[in-house]
């Protein structure tokens, strides 16, 4: 009997409580505990060749998001997104909403850019460059430091009762964060709005920025709530990015894994005997500490992991202070793990480079191409033509001129084919200034015997003086005529239609 029960007394709970006797370890997420509470993350800083690498990132896309509404770049911000006149400025050049075409390549371009990315290099983009990750460990997390001190002094206040001293720590640093997070969301405005626009008349006339004023208190308290208490949460449970990984990666993809191999059977040095062989993994879960979402690199690929090469740079410091070779967790691959030669170029990869170079290329033909004006033509008016008293045929039209230089232009207007046609414009010449619409009414008349079938095809030449120059085709509408009555007629008989 005794030896029957004993594998009933080895599967016993420890009598040692454990915040994972509800339910098996594996089985949790990271940022809850089995109780269901959310355990917050303080991770500890490991300053390695990695985490260098991402600090420079981080200050340069800091600088850049808080340059690009400063800079002038052909009178315009280097990014300005102008809702108000529906028109982007970026980089010097100016997109209307009938750049569709550019649109549709842009919009391809990023979304193949996106799949390129995760297929390829993996989490890389959550570590080192989304701004989730950028803002939080590189300056809400510092910030947070300066004032409640390291990890551990962290969770020994959150963890003390409140006084003076907790409250007054506690409010130091949300003011701190909210200045922050102020200066952000103007930015994040000036986008959209200029910066000495928002500058000028918060100061002169903020009750004329009532709408302006409550989206910038509107993203200064969703900053506020992200950075300062979702924060990992937003990567683990919120963004969709981590889930989609899941089907973008391959054997191939960059992955950060730990070596299994040579790592396991894991035990910490002082429960090492000399008799029995072990693991380079010392079991410190140092990785774990330093880990933004506290994920256990060693269980293996995780949605939750985000590839910021925190736990590789813990985990190299660990083995140069006891002196085995760096690399027990590293970028690698799931192919490299299982002892095989990662592929580079793989029909996946190949596939999205050619349509990359497809979207992207037709993107920077369509910018080198671009004209000085876009002219679009349309029919206006209630009715599709209108018969005069001579027996012309009249078809009213507007005609959208847009100015795509830095300087005014004088746009003409004539009629090139079919011969006879006269046409009449609202405003000749069209003056439209640098970077603006201006639409005009156009009425164009042809005699009824050019009709053929209730159509014609009428063709415009449209000049400016600074040498734009370009032909569009029109479709005219009007009567059908006798001979075309009868084909008509002949056509609904055939259909069993009624006339």
């Amino acid at each position: 009997m005794a030896e029957k029960e004993a594998p009933a007394a080895a599967v016993q709970l420890p009598a040692r409580r454990s915040v994972f006797e509800a339910a098996p370890e594996e089985d949790l997420l990271y940022s809850m505990s089995a109780d269901g509470k959310r355990k917050y993350m303080h991770p500890v800083v490991r300053k390695g060749r990695y985490w260098k690498i991402r600090r420079a990132l981080a200050y340069s896309l800091f600088a850049l998001f808080f340059a690009l509404p400063l800079i002038p770049v052909g009178g315009f911000p280097a990014v300005f997104l102008d809702l108000a006149s529906r028109r982007f400025h970026i980089f010097g050049a100016t997109f209307n909403p009938t750049d569709n075409l550019l649109l549709a390549a842009f919009g391809l371009g990023i979304i193949v850019t996106v799949f390129f990315v995760g297929s390829t290099f993996g989490r890389m983009w959550c570590g080192y460059a989304c701004p989730q990750t950028v803002y939080l460990e590189f300056l809400f997390r510092p910030i947070e430091a300066l004032f409640e001190g390291g990890p551990v002094k962290q969770k020994r206040l959150n963890a003390a009762p409140w006084d003076l001293r907790k409250a007054g720590t506690k409010a130091a640093k949300w003011a701190a964060w909210a200045v922050v997070a102020l200066a952000m969301s103007l930015t994040f405005v000036a986008y959209f709005v200029g910066f000495s626009h928002l500058l000028w008349n918060l100061v002169l006339d903020p009750l004329s920025m009532r709408g302006t004023l409550f989206t910038v208190a509107a993203v200064t308290a969703l900053i506020l709530f992200d950075f300062g208490w979702f924060r990992d949460q937003m990567c683990t449970i919120a963004c969709p990015y981590g889930r989609l990984q899941n089907v973008m990666a391959d054997k191939d993809t960059i992955l950060v894994a730990y070596d299994d191999k040579r790592g396991d059977p894991k035990a910490k040095e002082k429960d090492r005997l000399p008799d029995r062989v072990y693991g380079d993994c010392i079991d410190c879960k140092s990785c774990v500490a330093s880990c933004p979402t506290g994920t256990d690199i060693r269980r293996g690929l995780q949605p939750e992991c985000i590839g910021s090469a925190q736990c590789i740079d813990a985990c190299d410091d660990v083995m140069r202070r006891i002196g085995l070779p760096i690399g027990l967790v590293k970028y690698t691959s799931e192919r490299e793990q299982a002892g095989e030669v990662r592929r580079i170029i793989r029909p996946r990869t190949i596939v999205y480079l050619v349509i990359l170079a497809i979207a992207w290329g037709t993107l920077a033909a369509l910018l080198l191409t671009r004209g000085d004006a876009q002219i679009e033509i349309v029919r206006n008016g209630r009715e599709p033509y209108r018969i005069l008293p001579d027996g012309g045929v009249a078809n009213q039209q507007r005609l959208r001129i847009t100015n795509q230089l830095r300087e005014e232009q004088k746009f003409t207007v004539e009629v090139l084919s079919p011969r006879g046609t006269s046409l009449v414009v609202s405003e000749s010449p069209v003056v439209v200034e640098a970077d603006k619409v201006v639409t005009v009414d156009i009425v164009t008349t042809v005699a009824q015997g050019v009709f053929h079938d209730g159509q014609v095809p009428v063709r415009y030449l449209i000049r400016s003086d600074r040498g734009f120059r370009k032909e569009a085709d029109f479709l005219l509408l009007g009567p059908y005529g006798e001979e075309g009555e009868e084909k008509r007629d002949e056509r609904h008989e055939q259909k069993g239609g009624k006339h």
